[in-house]
C-alpha cells in the first residue's frame, strides 16, 4: 500500500519535485496535503511523531482487544457495539486527513496555487501512469466490497467530472478511485456488495463537491448476532459509536499533530524557501533532477548554490 501511496503521490506532483514525492512517502496520506513545500527534515520529525505517538494510541482504542471503543471487548462495549473500523477509515484515513489539514492550514497552499483573486489554479502532475499505477485494492473475503467501492466511484467520478468539467481526465478517476477505496475500508468486511456499491456511490460525489453476518462472526468470533451496520441491527447505538470515534479522533489529532506542525513552523523546520519551492526540491534537496528534461541543469544549480 506504502507503494501505491508513493506512485500517487510522485505522479501527482511537478516533474521537479519527483524524488522528494517518492521519500517522502512514508508519510503516506498526510504527506500529499504538505507535498512539494515542506523541508525533508519536517516529514522525518512528523512522521516519526504520527506513527511512534499519535497513531499507534488510536489504533488501540479502536482496534485492541481491551481498546475502550474496540468492538472486539468481552464486555463493556461502546453503545452495545463498539466502533466496527475494519481496514482503517477512521483509525488510518481519519487519522491521516487530520493531520495533513493541519500541516497545510499551517504551511499554506503552494506558490501558484492561486491566482491573484483568490481562484484555484490546477498544478497537474507530471505523470498519469504513476498516479494510475498508485491504487492498491484488497485480498480475501474484502475483495468484492472493496472492488466495487473503489470502481463504483471511479466511474462515478469519470462521468461526473465530464458532466460538470466537459472533459475526461485520468487523474479524477484516480482520486475517485482512491476516495472509494479509502470510503469501504472501515466496513469492507461486513457490508454486502450492493452497499459497497451504494458506499462509492456517495464517496464520488463527496469528493466531487468538497453488511453479511456470517463476515461478522468470523472478524469477531465468539460473538454471534452482532449489531453490523445502520440498517442492519446496529441502529443509533452503532451510528453514535462512530460519531464519537470521528470526534475523539480529530480532537486527539488536533491536539497533537496540530501543535507538531506549529512548532516546527516557529522553528522555521517546516517550509522551504521561495527559491527552493521554484526550482524544485528535486534539484535542492535530492542532488538533481529525476528527469533529464532540460540542459541548464548545472546552470540552476550555480545559481542555488548547490553543489
Amino acid at each position: 500500500m506504502q507503494l501505491g501511496f508513493a506512485m500517487l503521490c510522485a505522479g501527482s506532483v511537478r516533474a521537479k519535485n519527483t524524488m522528494n514525492a517518492f521519500a517522502i512517502a512514508v508519510a503516506g496520506i498526510t504527506s500529499g496535503s504538505i507535498a512539494e513545500r515542506t523541508q525533508f527534515v519536517a516529514y522525518l520529525v512528523y512522521s516519526s511523531f504520527l506513527t511512534g505517538l499519535v497513531y499507534p494510541i488510536v489504533s488501540h482504542w479502536f482496534w485492541s482487544a481491551d481498546g475502550w471503543a474496540s468492538p472486539a471487548r468481552a464486555e463493556n462495549l461502546l453503545f452495545g457495539s463498539g466502533v466496527i473500523d475494519f481496514a482503517g477509515s477512521g483509525v488510518v484515513h481519519l487519522v491521516g486527513a487530520v493531520a495533513g489539514l493541519w500541516g497545510a492550514l499551517i504551511e499554506g497552499p503552494r506558490i501558484g496555487r492561486f491566482d491573484h483573486a483568490g481562484r484555484a489554479v490546477t498544478l497537474r502532475g507530471h505523470s498519469g501512469t504513476l498516479v494510475v499505477l498508485g491504487q492498491w485494492s484488497a485480498i480475501g473475503r474484502t475483495a468484492v466490497t472493496t472492488t466495487l467501492a473503489g470502481y463504483t466511484a471511479a466511474l462515478t467520478t469519470l462521468f461526473g467530472k465530464r458532466l460538470l468539467a466537459g472533459h475526461w481526465n485520468v487523474t479524477d478517476v484516480c482520486n475517485g478511485l482512491l476516495g472509494g477505496f479509502a470510503a469501504i475500508t472501515g466496513g469492507c468486511s461486513v457490508v454486502d456488495p450492493w452497499a459497497a456499491v451504494l458506499c462509492g456511490f456517495v464517496s464520488a460525489w463527496v469528493l466531487i463537491g468538497c453488511n453479511k453476518e456470517a463476515y461478522v462472526n468470523e472478524v469477531y468470533p465468539g460473538q454471534p448476532g452482532r449489531p453490523y451496520g445502520l440498517f442492519m441491527g446496529g441502529g443509533a447505538r452503532l451510528l453514535a459509536a462512530h460519531i464519537v470515534q470521528i470526534l475523539v479522533i480529530v480532537a486527539w489529532v488536533s491536539v497533537t499533530m496540530g501543535t507538531l506542525f506549529f512548532i516546527l513552523h516557529k522553528l522555521k523546520l517546516l517550509r522551504i524557501s521561495a527559491e527552493e519551492e521554484m526550482a524544485g526540491m528535486d534539484m535542492t534537496s535530492h542532488g538533481g533532477l529525476a528527469y533529464v528534461y532540460t540542459d541548464h541543469e548545472d546552470e540552476v544549480k550555480k545559481q542555488l548554490g548547490v553543489v
